[in-house]
């Protein structure tokens, strides 16, 4: 029998149970189960609504545009004691309005530089809240492919429970035939309680994996998982896949808007060493005004300059935080950068050493079964100790959780070099209109 036949017959034997166990149930699949999560993650909700509340932010920078009207009234008692009135002991009730209209002409380039500040924070916020989805992408993936990978040893650890028990009876039944011995049964006695062992162990994963699962997507899965096909865009080279990542990957690139609004806000501080001009329309209504019997009106035209010429070192104390605040943002996407590298040579080397080891598992798999079906055959004829046998469909088993937990780590690894390079959510085609709807609004 060859390796494509034996991985057939595993896989076959595999997916029975899972099929009988979800046989009322429609299945469901990886990219569906991954937009699911990310646009319903408490996470990445989070960041959006963080985004929705810069937005506000730079809609309230970009009101310094306009002008401003305050409305102004009051009544009251009014003596005056002075060259030209005194009503000391008898004065007026006194009325006054005014209604007043600024618009500033010019605040040391302070309105243009916050505005900039809010949009790049806005880019980062963007960007952060598409590194989250990535993120949460991941995670359901791995939570995907691990609980289906689960499933399969699950599934080898009943098969091998089946077949100690099938040998136990057999070498019963040859003891009480009188051609076995005591010996033999307690040996496949033994083996038996050590795959029940491993099953229970083999539950115990799963179970640790299922919530996994759980607290990823928010709730258990309610149907069969499907069996992905990988369609991932994985380049030839990891320099190739680095470049990407450094043109692409949205953590990189919210640190670098992070960067742009440091450097906005260090521009906006030197406004407080220019002048502030402003054109001021005032308009009053006054009633017995100053102690004078009467209406008073007056209209006025006006463009004031005020221009503050020292507070204390406030505002050069306010700048040198802004640098600071400048060159720490630098700092971070550095070490940003140095992450991104990091996490994209960890899933490249993952790709490309399980990938080798997966032949030789699987040319360890087929000999061992090439064995194994000859000591089964020798074991009945009497040519083959149990030993050996047992032996022999153990090293099977382990060889077959070997293989399929090579096969997940090397499906995860791919998806890790997507999510390294930024493009996970782009390859899996997942929704992330919450994002653009946040960015037009």
């Amino acid at each position: 029998m060859n390796i494509s036949l034996v991985r057939l017959f595993t896989l076959g034997a595999l997916a029975l149970p899972m099929a009988l166990a979800y046989q009322n149930a429609s299945a469901i699949e990886l990219n569906a189960t991954v937009e699911d999560a990310v646009l319903h993650n408490p996470e990445f909700r989070s960041k959006l609504k963080e985004l929705r509340a810069i937005q506000a932010e730079l809609k309230g920078a970009e009101g310094s545009w306009y002008p401003t009207i305050d409305l102004t009234a009051g009544i009251g008692y009014e003596e005056v004691d002075n060259q030209t009135t005194d009503n000391i002991g008898d004065g007026l009730t006194r009325g006054e309005a005014a209604v007043r209209v600024t618009q500033n002409l010019f605040e040391g380039f302070g309105t243009e530089n916050e505005i900039e500040r809010q949009k790049n924070r806005m880019e980062a916020a963007a960007y952060a809240s598409e590194a989250a989805a990535n993120q949460v992408a991941l995670d359901m993936t791995e939570a995907y492919l691990n609980l289906l990978t689960q499933q399969k040893l699950l599934a080898l650890a009943e098969e091998n429970v089946a077949t100690h028990e099938k040998i136990l009876d057999q070498i019963t039944q040859r003891f009480d035939a009188g051609i076995g011995n005591q010996v033999e049964v307690d040996q496949a006695r033994a083996r038996l309680a050590l795959a029940k062992s491993n099953l229970s162990a083999a539950n115990n994963n799963y179970y640790d994996v299922l919530g996994k699962f759980q607290r990823v997507l928010g709730r258990q899965p309610d149907s069969a998982l499907v069996e992905p096909t990988i369609n991932l865009d994985i380049p030839a080279t990891i320099d190739d896949a680095i470049n990407i990542a450094l043109i692409e990957h949205p953590t990189l690139r919210s640190a670098n808007a992070d960067i742009a609004e440091a450097q906005a806000q260090y521009d906006a501080s030197s406004s407080a060493f220019y002048p502030r001009v402003d054109l001021e329309l005032l308009k009053t209504w006054d009633n017995n005004l100053a102690g004078v019997d009467g209406i008073n009106e007056d209209l006025q035209a006006m463009v004031r300059m005020r221009y503050n010429l020292y507070n204390g070192g406030k505002d050069k104390a306010n700048r040198n935080r802004t640098a600071s605040a400048l060159h720490q943002a630098a700092e971070i996407r550095n070490n940003t950068r140095r992450q991104t590298l990091e996490n994209i040579r960890y899933a490249w080397n993952a790709y490309q050493y399980v990938g080798e080891q997966k032949e030789y598992i699987a040319q360890h798999m087929q000999l061992t079964f090439d064995t194994l079906t000859g000591y089964r055959q020798q074991f009945s004829l009497g040519r083959r100790s149990l030993l050996d046998l047992l032996n022999t469909e153990d090293e099977y088993i382990n060889a077959q959780r070997n293989m399929a937990e090579s096969e997940n780590d090397y499906r995860i690894a791919q998806y890790r070099i997507a999510n390294g390079m930024g493009t996970l959510l782009q390859n899996m085609n997942i929704n992330l209109d919450p994002i653009d709807e946040a960015m037009k609004d």
